[in-house]
């Protein structure tokens, strides 16, 4: 084998032991590269067949890797490697799950970024029955929120025998930091995602919570997510001046906005710690921010995988109680500041204080360990294990929620009504 890439005899020979699994995406992210890399922290091997449509890249991260150019070409792969346990991941469902669950070389792990059900999603409705199909296909689940307990409760889908949440979690690999030069200012960073209003997606609305929070004379700072970067142009519907026009326009005649370049991941997490709050929000009336594609039981169950980053770069969060799961957990470990401050005078103040007489860095510091990749990799690799050895079970609902509480944390069960 030669860097990484793949040789057939070899791969399956590597494959036969216990302690593997094979990944296959059709967008490889910072998911799949932590896992792997927490996973081979445990001895275990972690192959990849992907379709190559992000920037991200495999070098250094897996044990073998192959690009594919299709669905068929990696089920192909796939077939001929004879894994023990296939992952495929997806932002949501394609080609990739679909075939993998429909056509089994193994069993299989489905992972998805959304769960489209009409309980959560009002747009797409062409995906609900296949989305449904691979849920009831699949041998297990690796769920990053808890849309799919709401699709399950909600709407009756039957969910995979095993299920296991795995949420995005930290690399929790930086150092400490020396704290911030002492200054009056405050400064605030979004990195990642955010719906835009330039589509007509007013569920984050970020446009009028920014002026809200420039209002108070804070600094906001926009790092746009991947699909941004300048080295990267595969996808056609991407175009960063039109997408964030009014964010742009803005910027230009107020001195507390920076729209700063999409960045890659190992350039972001030393960009960040210069900050003071990172943000996450959605769902809250008082921002402007009304459902149009998502459904009030999405932004409740959702998760964002950007805590991850702010947490990294120690940061404590900014959010609104209306993104349940997301404020849920922060709270439960102290790093949440309630954002709904905004629309109050003396915001700034509220802030600085914050920083200065609490504290919040001991407590951010103490999350990200607890929310690590490595301080959680066992969990996976328990779920593999017993995914393997259960391909087929017939369970009923008693049985299942008995596995539910020994692969989830005993506390998230007493959120909200999932059924957990």
């Amino acid at each position: 084998m030669s860097g990484n890439k793949m040789d057939f005899f070899a791969a399956a020979k590597q494959l036969r032991t216990n302690k593997s699994i094979l990944f296959v995406t059709s967008q490889l992210r910072q998911r799949e590269i932590k896992m792997a890399h927490a996973l081979k922290s445990l001895g275990w091997v972690v192959g990849l067949l992907y379709y190559n449509s992000t920037p991200f890249k495999p070098d250094g991260h897996f044990d073998f890797f192959l690009e594919v150019k299709s669905a068929k070409k990696a089920h192909k792969y796939a077939k001929m490697l004879a894994p023990r346990l296939v992952h495929v991941f997806s932002g949501a469902i394609d080609d990739y799950v679909l075939l993998f669950c429909h056509d089994k070389v193994a069993p299989v792990v489905i992972d998805l970024n959304d769960v489209f059900s009409p309980s959560l999603m009002d747009y797409c409705p062409e995906r609900y029955s296949t989305t449904k199909e691979a849920l009831a296909l699949a041998d297990g689940f690796c769920a990053r929120d808890l849309q799919v307990k709401c699709a399950e409760r909600l709407d009756h889908l039957k969910i995979p025998p095993q299920i296991i949440f795995f949420p995005e979690y930290c690399w929790n690999d930086r150092p400490v930091l020396t704290p911030k030069t002492s200054s009056d200012e405050i400064h605030i960073v979004s990195v990642g995602t955010i719906s835009l209003e330039t589509y007509g997606m007013y569920d984050c609305c970020y446009l009028e919570l920014v002026k809200l929070i420039l209002n108070q004379h804070i600094h906001f700072h926009i790092y746009p997510p991947w699909s941004y970067r300048k080295d990267h142009h595969l996808d056609p519907n991407v175009n960063f001046e039109r997408d964030y026009a009014q964010f742009l326009e803005l910027e230009r005649n107020n001195p507390y906005l920076h729209i700063h370049d999409s960045l890659p991941a190992e350039q972001l997490i030393h960009e960040l710690p210069q900050y003071d709050f990172g943000i996450i929000s959605g769902g809250y009336e008082g921002f402007g921010q009304r459902y149009s594609h998502f459904k009030p039981e999405y932004v409740k169950s959702c998760y964002s995988g950007r805590i991850a980053d702010y947490l990294d770069a120690h940061l404590p969060v900014l959010i609104n109680e209306e993104v349940v799961f997301d404020y849920w957990l922060l709270k439960r470990y102290g790093v949440a500041i309630d954002l709904k401050g905004v629309e109050k005078s003396g915001f700034k103040a509220e802030l600085q204080n914050v920083l200065k007489t609490t504290p919040i860095k001991t407590k951010v510091a103490a999350a990200k360990s607890t929310l690590s990749i490595l301080n959680n990799a066992h969990r996976l690799a328990n779920f593999y294990l017993e995914t393997m050895q259960t391909r087929q079970i017939s369970a009923d609902h008693s049985s299942i929620l008995k596995r539910l509480t020994r692969m989830i944390p005993r506390s998230l069960a007493r959120i909200g009504n999932w059924g957990f």
